[in-house]
């Protein structure tokens, strides 16, 4: 649900003529297939490198998983920052500058 829920909110503003709804349709899910499997891949090699010689047993696994949802945690800081770079102001600035223009 939370998955759907994200995707319905940040989908449902990007806007296509009908022409290309099937070509925007594509590339979305194109994008969602290969930043899944991106992010899958690099939180395995994570995991598989977070070795320490003093740990041993669930203590080791304990260990590698906080890398993992560490590493995590990071990836999602870094793309909540490049959506507001690259999507959220442009978007206001493109905004404003309407307003201006309008009065």
């Amino acid at each position: 649900m939370l998955i759907g829920t994200g995707q319905g909110a940040t989908l449902s503003p990007i806007t296509v003529s009908r022409q290309d709804a099937g070509a925007a349709s594509g590339l979305g899910n194109v994008a969602d297939q290969l930043g899944g499997s991106l992010g899958l891949g690099i939180l395995i090699a994570v995991v598989a490198a977070a070795d320490s010689p003093a740990l041993k047993g669930s203590d080791l696994l304990a260990h590698r998983i906080a890398a993992s949802l560490t590493t995590g945690t990071a990836m999602l800081a870094l793309a909540v920052a490049l959506v507001v770079a690259l999507v959220v102001r442009p978007r206001a600035s493109a905004v404003a500058a309407h307003a201006n223009t309008r009065t």
